[in-house]
């Protein structure tokens, strides 16, 4: 199984601080120092050159504060025209933050109090603001002094430089908690928190990079963990590699069951996706009223018209039909352009229940999925089934509401996985991946995925993965990322629009 990257909730995270001060006997004020010291080296590389730049650090009275300081003196030491902002009485500070404090009085680096109620022009004159105003345990609503802070560093207009976690964000469910910085970067100590992939956490946290700050190695890779994201060397290296003498019947052969009138191409995408990463064959079944539209998008599609009474819709007799050929297929991806007819969840139960009896891997998207939560929870699918729906199909399957579902996509996600007993991908903004193992994470936040038929390429890719022999989880793992990495791609490229035929062109294996 993939390792990733640990992505903690604030108590594994003290956790985690503990152990390795009292087990590792790590002293509390080398984590610090390490913490602020690679604050320090991240803003080097990104603001270069540091030296003459003016800088404004906000610190609060807590360990991140105390962060704050270690990074203003190493600034310091660069050559930046630094100065502290703070947002409490210097008699306040406890602990390390007070031994911070008194190091940096020692250096001789200006402070002063912030007003109640600052303008936004206070800060317009600094070439960066680094935010070390609060930390992962922040709860509740903000006071009204700081609130006020946070609103005029959001209105100053400078890049922001956030401290392990931007200051008003919940670390565990990314909830603005009244208000919250954003930043332009976050470095992160020692490990993501999982506030930073839903919710706010997305339009906060900015480009996030971490901190290491001491703890040793082998006890991160072991945390208990929220969830884990994935990282392109581990995954793209799940990719099959083929013998010399491979040939077409090695790879696979995916059948893509979908297609009704008005919706003639999502069906299409994902049989050419499916090729595009390396499936032998892909063949759509779809209804004999619409099948030379199909027919007509991509000549390496293979198509089978099914018997519809000139419906354009998914019938039984359609499905009875195409059952006395499935033995043929290593992989059903089913879903794409269904649509509503009344004759499809009959079709569609029909065609499971086939399907089920050849114990081969299935994926539902789309209008397969809406068909799925009319039928209920109870519907028997294949023992490797991948599911793919976004928030308002989780939200279906779920019986619950949409902004429920975005609310905690992690618990929705391995929800989903346990009440359909199957790999559940929920689609969005680093999409979630469910399965028996444990939850992981794509790296994507990418908006420009928002776009008709981009569903399509993913269902196509994890059919065409799981044609290649890789299980259900590894093929959704590798499916998102290539599905992600070829929007961001596309995206940095100078290509902020893009339609769904050119992300399928876009996927690289």
């Amino acid at each position: 199984m993939m390792r990733g990257i640990p992505i903690v909730d604030t108590e594994q995270m003290r956790a985690l601080d503990r152990a390795a001060i009292e087990e590792d006997g790590i002293p509390s004020l080398v984590l610090m120092e390490r913490a602020g010291y690679g604050v320090f080296q991240r803003i080097a590389e990104w603001f270069a050159p540091i030296a003459g730049k003016r800088v404004a650090v906000l610190t609060g009275k807590g360990n991140n504060g105390g962060d704050g300081m270690v990074v203003a003196r190493y600034l310091h030491e660069a050559g930046a025209q630094v100065h502290l902002w703070l947002a409490h009485s210097p008699d306040e500070f406890r602990g390390d933050a007070a031994t911070q404090w008194r190091i940096l009085q020692a250096y001789g680096i200006p402070a002063l109090p912030l007003p109640d109620a600052p303008d936004p022009a206070l800060f317009r004159d600094e070439d960066l603001l680094v935010d070390a105003l609060l930390g992962i345990g922040a709860r509740g609503e903000l006071s009204p002094p700081l609130r006020a802070t946070i609103d005029a560093v959001n209105r100053s207009g400078r890049p922001v430089v956030a401290v392990d976690i931007p200051s008003g964000l919940d670390a565990d469910t990314g909830v603005a908690l009244g208000t919250a910085i954003w930043a332009t970067y976050t470095v992160t100590m020692a490990l993501p928190k999982a506030g930073f992939f839903q919710n706010d956490g997305a339009h906060c946290v900015g480009r996030w990079a971490i901190a290491p700050i001491g703890i040793p190695p082998r006890r991160l890779e072991t945390t208990p963990c929220v969830a884990r994201l994935l990282t392109e060397q581990e995954t793209l290296a799940r990719l099959p590699c083929l013998p010399l003498d491979a040939h077409k019947g090695h790879r696979g052969h995916v059948l893509v069951v979908g297609g009704s009138v008005g919706m003639v191409g999502a069906p299409a995408l994902a049989a050419i996706s499916a090729l595009r990463v390396g499936a032998g064959l892909a063949t759509v079944a779809t209804p004999a009223r619409i099948q030379p539209q199909v027919a007509g998008f991509y000549p390496e599609v293979m198509t089978l018209p099914l018997p519809d009474d000139d419906t354009g819709a998914l019938t039984p007799q359609g499905v009875q039909w195409l059952a006395e050929r499935l033995s043929r297929f290593s992989v059903l991806a089913l879903g794409p352009g269904l649509g509503g007819h009344e004759t499809v969840g009959k079709a569609m139960l029909e065609l499971l229940e086939a399907w089920r009896a050849l114990e081969r891997p299935l994926v539902i998207d789309a209008d397969g999925l809406n068909w799925l939560a009319r039928l209920g929870k109870d519907t028997p699918l294949p023992t490797h089934t991948v599911l793919t729906p976004h928030p308002g199909e989780a939200a279906r399957l779920l019986q619950i509401e949409t902004h429920q579902v975005q609310h905690d996509r992690y618990s929705s996600a391995e929800l989903l996985r346990e009440r359909y007993r199957a790999v559940c991908v929920l689609k969005g903004a680093y999409t979630v991946i469910a399965g028996v193992e444990g939850l992981w994470v794509a790296p994507f936040a990418e908006p420009s995925l928002g776009t008709g038929g981009s569903g399509d390429v993913l269902t196509g890719a994890i059919a065409g993965l799981l044609a290649h022999g890789l299980e259900p989880l590894a093929a959704a793992q590798v499916g998102v990322y290539l599905h992600g990495q070829a929007g961001a791609r596309l995206a940095c490229s100078g290509r902020p629009a893009y339609t769904a035929d050119e992300l399928s062109r876009g996927l690289r294996v």
